[in-house]
Formats: structure tokens, sequence, C-alpha cells
């Protein structure tokens, strides 16, 4: 889905239980206002950590997702995005893994955020279908986003 300012992407969410058994759910992702702002202070050379996107929210907030978002509907859980990489010209992609054992255990997981440096700012936001979290299997979260 095209996003104002010629980007666009998506989030994959994938289950791995502990035989390898793989599951897996792709959906558009949601670019938020902030992301605007975030890209317009780097394009300038802004090095302030504030604009860095370097971390992952889950949650159990199930409203649909819209630019305007500032924070998940119910944040449980945030970390640092294990690997950014980049798989194509114009392309960025965040890689986060929530392991067998994590903080998120118990919850059902329906939504997830990509996160600036500080926590405070939310560059994108995405519900997906519920994962009830446990030690069983462990979920990997990559998100891309492509700059048309």
């Amino acid at each position: 889905m095209q996003q104002p300012g010629g980007c666009y992407g998506d989030l994959c969410v994938t289950a791995i239980d502990r035989k390898g058994n793989r599951f897996e759910y792709i959906t558009p992702n949601t670019l938020t206002f902030e992301a605007a702002r975030v890209m317009s202070h780097l394009l300038v050379g802004d090095q302030v950590a504030d604009f860095k996107v370097l971390r992952l929210g889950v949650g159990t907030g199930t409203v649909a997702p819209v630019r305007s978002n500032q924070a998940l509907g119910n944040l449980v859980h945030q970390q640092p995005v294990d690997d950014v990489i980049f798989p194509q010209v114009g392309q960025t992609e965040f890689v986060a893994t929530l392991d067998f054992i994590t903080p998120a255990n118990g919850y059902d997981l329906t939504e997830a955020g990509l996160m600036c440096a500080n926590v405070t700012v939310l560059f994108a936001r995405q519900v997906y279908t519920g994962v009830p979290k446990d030690e069983n299997f462990r979920l990997e979260f990559r998100w891309r986003i492509v700059f048309t």
C-alpha cells in the first residue's frame, strides 16, 4: 500500500516452533506521520538518536492502525531490533526476534510497532492475527520499508 512520501512496505510475522515448523503472516504496514518527521531529520544529517529506528514493540491492541498513531494500543514489550538489512536498492528491512523465553510470554500479541531509539517516537504500526505467545515458539518480525 503506497503511503504519502513515496514509501510503503510490509510486516511479516513468523511463528517458529521448537521443531522448526513455520507459520507466517504478512500484512502491509502503516507508516505514521512521525515517520516523515524522522526521515526529514535524517535527510539533513541530524545524528540525534531519537530519530534512529532501532526498536520493536509488541502489544495487545486491536484497533486498526492509522497514520496519526503515536503509540501502540497496549504495549507489553519492547526491545532492540536484531538486524537491519538492505535487500535491494531503496529497501530497508528491520529484523527482530522474540525468543522462546521473553517477557511477552503469556500475552495474545496482536500488534507491532517500529520505534525510534527513545521509544517515544512511533515510526510504523500494524495489527495482525492474534498470536498467544508462550515458551513453545519464537516470533520473528521482518519489517520492510520500500522507498519509491
